[in-house]
């Protein structure tokens, strides 16, 4: 696994040169300039969206009797995302080491259903989201084969987002008494989660209220960004930008850190737009400044924890396996 992420991390690296290249040095270099306004907005937009996405994970498990400060909720999630940061299929192990970061503190049934509905609230407003800037794109671009490629991908996670029906539950059916133990305890996980909205009718309204804000000031952000520097965008390409990153994010989960899917997503759909390739880069470099500056948190707070609380003494190194086995 070393080798293969090592070898994403070179592709992505490598089209990240690619794409420097064809935008050209001089166009990026003058948006760079640009950064030093763009980075405190992106920085603070983060940070609120951080914010609003940990208060909503808090009232889930607050909802399943799990009650911890707030405080230190933000640092797993921090601590979480630098795990799936580093790893290829991010969300794959971040999610999971959420779990890890808190096993000696909760029960992890209830835990696992309040974390895992808070994820999929949040997954299911940005398809909302990606669908809305399909539609957008569909008044913006003339390449429908791309727009309607990509409300299809958005129409589907929104179908399995939202669906009461289980999805292991056939599968347990088909194998009978012959099922495996971990494949009849994944069904109850699921339905579990599933059936959190019905248990919790009140904490999943609050939930999906906080996430639908968080992404409506990714939206700001977004827009912010391009005023910042002297664009005038409609509301129309604020979501077509918007759009076009989120695919980027499930195109190019397989590369650790997306490295220089990002950026071509960004420079593509703002040249498409008709604004400056560059400007694109320069939005995505912000990002990921900020996402790595989340990151040295997480990876600082994770080390605190295992030099100063014997309890959760399997935190830094737990995480490290979650990297390791993807």
């Amino acid at each position: 696994m070393k080798k293969l992420r090592l070898l994403f991390g070179i592709a992505g690296g490598t089209a990240l040169g690619i794409i420097a290249f064809r935008v050209g040095m001089r166009d990026i270099a003058a948006q760079l300039v640009n950064l030093s306004l763009v980075l405190p907005i992106v920085l603070l937009a983060g940070l609120v969206r951080l914010l609003l996405q940990t208060r909503a994970w808090k009232i889930g498990l607050k909802a399943e009797g799990i009650d911890l400060p707030q405080s230190r909720l933000l640092a797993v999630r921090l601590a979480s995302q630098a795990a799936g940061y580093l790893a290829a299929l991010g969300p794959v192990v971040s999610e999971p080491a959420k779990l890890v970061l808190l096993r000696n503190q909760v029960g992890m049934g209830a835990a696992a259903s309040a974390t895992f509905f808070e994820t999929g609230t949040y997954w299911f407003t940005s398809a909302i989201l990606g669908l809305a800037g399909t539609c957008a794109a569909a008044f913006l671009i003339s390449n429908d084969a791309a727009v309607w490629a990509a409300a299809g991908v958005f129409g589907v996670a929104l179908v399995l987002l939202t669906g009461r029906r289980s999805l292991l539950s056939p599968v347990v059916r088909l194998f009978g008494s012959r099922a495996p133990k971990w494949l009849r305890s994944g069904e109850s996980a699921e339905l579990r989660i599933r059936s959190f909205r019905d248990r919790h009718t009140r904490a999943a309204r609050s939930i999906l209220v906080l996430d639908s804000i968080a992404q409506i000031v990714t939206l700001a952000e977004v827009g912010s960004v391009l005023w910042a520097v002297g664009m005038r965008p409609s509301v129309l390409d604020v979501l077509v930008v918007e759009a076009a990153g989120r695919m980027v994010k499930v195109l190019g989960a397989w590369i650790p850190g997306r490295i220089g899917a990002d950026e071509g997503g960004a420079a593509a759909s703002f040249a498409l737009l008709g604004f400056p390739a560059a400007a694109g880069l320069m939005l995505a470099l912000a990002r990921r400044i900020r996402d790595v500056i989340w990151c040295g948190v997480g990876i600082v707070w994770a080390a605190a924890s295992n030099t100063d609380q014997p309890r959760v003494s399997p935190v830094v190194s737990e995480v490290s396996i979650c990297i390791e086995e993807r």
